[in-house]
């Protein structure tokens, strides 16, 4: 036999027969737990499903219950703002029949052994108001207690507080970890109200906790509240001993964060719509400076004017922002008054010198003011030296950039 056809002979013996399909490993359905009864005497009620076992607790709401000083209610009327409007702002979503409210507990901050123990979902049928809390039976019992919070049926947006950073990642974590038995999870829209809750106080609050802004923007304060620290200690000393009367008090915890989303989302709308006048003008500065940075420029400057009508103290930053505003409209003259009365108001030294920095720009290239804007240029350079907070290097640069337009100015003149 030549060479070749024994080759060939040999290539036919290593020919592999087709691989067996792997067969799917059927989920294992965990036993209820032990102490389940005791869940249920206290008002949890089981539930069963093909992967197992999930406690729940369901709360409804009359459309009149008062939470930080505002009905839930108001909360259809504040949507519908954003159903009919131009969905340039991230709170133009989805109507208020969609909005589903989402909260979560954990066992730890980050990690795949990080487990999520407990879920909140707030919703309305358009009258009343119904909370779901579910519950993890026991880490066995994750993928029936994620499948059951129906997180994975599409057509809702989720309205949370750090949820996009937090809430949902963990979720799309232990998802993951499910994968092989749960449908596949869809990526909602999503409104996360510490984002806007930054944007609108910035500057008026120390803090930005849910705790603290139901304090200081809601007006509500919790007695005999939970710290969020210890909600994973009593999650698991309830799985182990079986009494869940200290966890009865985190549902509580977790229904009080829900129900303050509701009222900020209901107090953000009102305030963007200027339905709610604060009694300073920070906020609605900052919701100028918002509409701006989303080029919604008609908007913004709508805001920062009426702040500069309404408000006679602390204007500064509105007339900062509008002179951008204007400039960018070449309404050169309103946006070197703007600027001009920003600078006299005492913003911090940063925008002091950018506004004198846009003075002198409109003074030497719109204005053909020059002996002003060397004036301003001086200034600036005589603010410089007793600046201590800036930095050297940024200190430097800003002295180089009006040292440069004084000498072309001056130039200009003739000097």
């Amino acid at each position: 036999m030549s060479y070749e056809n024994r080759l060939m002979q040999m290539k036919k013996m290593l020919k592999k027969a087709p691989a067996e399909k792997v067969k799917e490993t059927a989920f294992k359905k965990p036993p209820v737990p032990a102490y389940s009864e005791r869940w249920e005497a206290a008002g949890l009620e089981r539930i069963g499903n093909q992967f197992g076992t999930v406690f729940l607790k369901r709360t409804h709401y009359p459309a009149d219950t008062v939470h930080g000083g505002l009905a839930l209610g108001l909360l259809e009327e504040a949507a519908s703002v954003w159903s009919g409007s131009d969905g340039v702002h991230p709170f133009s979503e989805g109507d208020e029949k969609k909005l589903l409210f989402f909260d979560t507990e954990t066992t730890g901050l980050k990690g795949t052994g990080s487990l999520i123990f407990m879920a909140g979902l707030l919703s309305t049928d358009g009258e009343d108001f119904i909370l779901d809390q579910y519950v993890l039976a026991d880490p066995a019992h994750e993928t029936a207690f994620l499948f059951e919070t129906g997180l994975w049926k599409p057509g809702h947006t989720l309205v949370t507080y750090n949820g996009k950073s937090f809430d949902w990642p963990q979720l799309q974590t232990r998802w993951t970890m499910n994968r092989q038995h749960l449908p596949k999870l869809p990526d909602p829209a999503h409104i996360d109200l510490l984002q806007g809750t930054r944007r609108v106080w910035k500057g008026g609050l120390d803090s930005f906790s849910l705790k603290s802004v139901e304090e200081e923007v809601l007006g509500f304060h919790r007695e005999d509240d939970v710290p969020g620290f210890l909600a994973p200690i009593i999650y698991n000393d309830a799985v182990r001993s079986g009494n869940p009367d200290l966890l009865l008090r985190v549902l509580r915890h977790n229904e009080w964060d829900l129900l303050s989303l509701v009222t900020l989302f209901t107090k953000l709308t009102t305030l963007l719509m200027k339905e709610n006048q604060e009694e300073t003008p920070l906020p609605h500065t900052n919701i100028g400076k918002w509409f701006g940075d989303l080029k919604a420029y008609e908007k913004s400057r709508e805001v920062l004017e009426e702040v500069t009508n309404v408000f006679f103290d602390e204007t500064d930053e509105a007339y900062y922002y509008l002179g951008y505003l204007l400039k960018k409209e070449k309404r050169y003259e309103d946006a070197e008054s703007a600027f001009l009365q920003a600078y006299k108001g005492g913003l911090d030294e940063g925008k002091t010198l950018q506004a004198l920095e846009e003075l002198a720009k409109l003074q030497e290239h719109r204005l053909g003011k020059l002996s002003e804007a060397e004036i301003n240029c001086l200034r600036a350079a005589g603010l410089l030296k007793n600046m201590k907070a800036l930095k050297p290097v940024r200190k430097k640069r800003w002295q180089e950039r009006f040292e440069t337009r004084l000498a072309r100015v001056r130039r200009k003149q003739g000097k």
